[in-house]
């Protein structure tokens, strides 16, 4: 083979590997119980590559998104000492309540949280451990500047009645 046939083949291959490498690493949405990793700050990544999880969550299904919190944590290891209020990401189960409901929706990597009639957007993107959801700047009167770090449960939801 040619030396030019080789550099457009390893040309090739290198666009399509980018390619496909970016369409995979591309949050479209979020869907199942996702909860905010415990110690990650207002605006800083989480310093345990999320491992610990906050008690309170979302489960995302179908442009809505519930709240949930996590009722029987023993953990003795929160942010602030705080007995319970967190829990190891690979615990196999863990019972939830279920709260308030609040629409949704995903667009172009993007989540749009409606919530008093405003509409707020925050960029997803793929952290490999966690997803980062960063408020857009134009932000809704109710939005701060937080950003979240959001990593998937994927033990099975035990759900309490209230």
């Amino acid at each position: 083979m040619s030396l030019i046939k080789v550099n457009v083949l390893l040309t090739s291959l290198i666009i399509l590997f980018l390619l496909l490498s970016f369409k995979t690493y591309a949050v479209q949405e979020l869907k199942g119980a996702w909860f905010e990793c415990e110690f990650s700050g207002k605006t800083s990544k989480p310093t345990d590559d999320c491992d610990m999880l906050d008690n309170d969550g979302f489960i995302f299904d179908e442009n809505i998104a519930a709240h949930i919190s996590v009722i029987d944590s023993q953990e003795p290891n929160c942010k602030k000492n705080k007995f319970g209020q967190c829990f190891q990401s690979d615990l196999k189960f863990v019972t939830v309540r279920k709260g308030r409901q609040d629409k949704v929706n995903f667009q172009n990597g993007k989540l749009i949280l409606t919530f008093l009639g405003c509409g707020q957007v925050f960029h997803l993107k793929d952290k490999i451990k966690y997803v980062e959801a960063a408020p857009d700047k134009k932000k809704c009167f109710w939005a701060g500047k937080k950003v979240f770090y959001l990593k998937k449960y994927k033990g099975k939801l035990i759900f309490k009645k209230k």
